[in-house]
C-alpha cells in the first residue's frame, strides 16, 4: 500500500512538473513570440521609411548611391529618431542596403556606377532575447528578427497638381531627354515672333518653336488666361483641369503678352537657396525645391501634344526685365515628384514609392 502511495506521489510530481513545463512553454510562446512580432513590426516600419528616404537620394551617380546608403542607415529623420525598436529603447544597427536598375534585377551592395540605379533594398535585423522559451530543448537564448523593404523611383506618365503653366517644345521628340542637354538653359517663355532671333535662352540657339506666332510658351493648366491666374499657377501650383495631363494630352496655349516676371521672381525667392547658379551647385546647397518646376514637354506640333514631363531649375532673374526677354530654365532631366534629386532614364516624371 505504501509503495502504491509513493508511486502515486511520484507520478503526481512528474505530472505537475510536466504541466508546469507545458504552462511555461505556453507562456513563453505567448510572451516571447509576441515580443518578436512587435520587433518585426518595428523593424518593418523602419526599413519602409528608410527605403523611401534612400530612394529620394538616387540621382544616377555614385554620390547618389552613397547618399542613399547613408539615408538608409540613418533612417528617415537621422539623429532625430535614434531609438527605433524594442518599444523605442534600442537603435537599429547593421542596416544593409543594395541597389538595382529594375525592381526584379540584381541588387548590388556597391554598383560600379550609379547610372539608372533607381531601386534600393534596405535590410535590417535585431537580436531579441528569449525569457521563457529557453526551457524548450534546442531553443537558444535569443532569436534574430529580420525585415526588408524595396523602394524605387517609378516612372509615371500622368501628372495632376504641381504642373507649372509653361511647355517647352522638344528639340527631338524621340529622345528620352527631348533633345535637351542637362545643365543647359532652355526657353520657357518666348518673346514675340519678330524678336525670337534676337532673344532666346542659350539652348535654343537656331531653334524655331513650332506652335506658330500665338505660342509664347504659356499654357493653360486650368487657371485661365489672366496675369493673376498665371501667378496663381506659377507660385501656388494651383491646377484646375478636370483631368490630369498625360502623355498624348493636347496643350491649350495662352496667347498674348503676360506679366509673369514678378511671379517667377516670387517663386525663386521662396527657395532657401537663391545663391546657386547651376543645378550641380543647387544639389549641394540647402534648397527646398521651390526653384524646381515641373513642365509638360510638347512635340512642337499644331496642335501641341504632351510627350513627357521634365524638370527645370529657375536661374536668378529667369525672365529678365521685360516681356521681350525670354524666361529661361535649366533642364535637369525627367523630374522626381516631391524630391530635389533627378531620376534617370526615360521621358516622364518619377515618384518614389514602396515596391515591397
Amino acid at each position: 500500500m505504501q509503495t502504491r502511495r509513493a508511486s502515486q506521489r511520484g507520478f503526481n510530481l512528474l505530472a505537475t512538473g510536466a504541466s508546469i513545463s507545458a504552462l511555461v512553454a505556453t507562456l513563453g510562446l505567448a510572451t516571447d513570440m509576441a515580443r518578436m512580432y512587435v520587433v518585426k513590426n518595428e523593424l518593418q516600419a523602419y526599413v519602409d521609411a528608410a527605403a523611401m528616404a534612400a530612394g529620394y537620394e538616387l540621382d544616377g551617380s555614385l554620390d547618389g548611391i552613397a547618399a542613399a546608403r547613408a539615408a538608409a542607415a540613418a533612417g528617415p529623420n537621422g539623429a532625430n529618431t535614434p531609438n527605433r525598436w524594442d518599444f523605442a529603447t534600442k537603435t537599429v544597427t547593421g542596416v544593409q542596403s543594395s541597389f538595382a536598375q529594375t525592381f526584379t534585377g540584381a541588387y548590388l551592395a556597391s554598383p560600379g556606377s550609379g547610372t539608372d540605379y533607381r531601386f534600393v533594398k534596405v535590410d535590417a535585423s535585431a537580436t531579441v532575447p528569449l525569457y521563457f522559451l529557453t526551457i524548450v530543448p534546442k531553443v537558444g537564448a535569443s532569436r534574430t528578427v529580420r525585415a526588408s523593404a524595396v523602394a524605387g523611383q517609378a516612372l509615371v506618365d500622368t501628372l495632376g497638381e504641381g504642373v507649372a503653366p509653361f511647355s517647352p517644345d522638344a528639340h527631338d521628340p524621340s529622345d528620352p531627354d527631348f533633345g535637351f542637354t542637362r545643365g543647359q538653359k532652355y526657353t520657357l517663355r518666348w518673346p514675340p515672333p519678330g524678336q525670337r532671333s534676337k532673344h532666346y535662352c542659350p539652348g535654343d540657339k537656331d531653334f524655331v518653336p513650332g506652335g506658330g506666332s500665338s505660342d509664347r510658351g504659356y499654357i493653360d493648366v486650368g487657371q485661365g488666361k489672366g496675369d493673376a491666374a498665371l501667378h496663381d499657377a506659377i507660385v501656388n501650383n494651383n491646377y484646375y483641369l478636370a483631368y490630369p495631363l498625360t502623355i498624348g494630352s493636347v496643350i491649350q496655349h495662352v496667347t498674348g503678352e503676360k506679366s509673369v516676371t514678378p511671379s517667377m521672381d516670387e517663386r525663386f525667392n521662396q527657395d532657401t537657396d537663391t545663391a546657386s547658379n547651376t543645378y550641380e551647385q543647387y544639389q549641394r546647397g540647402g534648397g527646398n525645391g521651390r526653384r524646381l518646376i515641373t513642365l509638360p514637354v510638347n512635340n512642337g506640333g499644331d496642335p501641341s501634344v504632351v510627350i513627357g514631363f521634365g524638370q527645370f531649375l529657375l536661374p536668378p532673374n529667369s525672365c529678365g526685365n521685360s516681356n521681350v526677354t525670354p524666361c529661361c530654365g535649366e533642364y535637369v532631366g525627367p523630374g522626381l515628384i516631391s524630391g530635389k534629386k533627378k531620376a534617370g532614364g526615360g521621358t516622364g516624371m518619377y515618384v518614389v514609392k514602396l515596391f515591397q
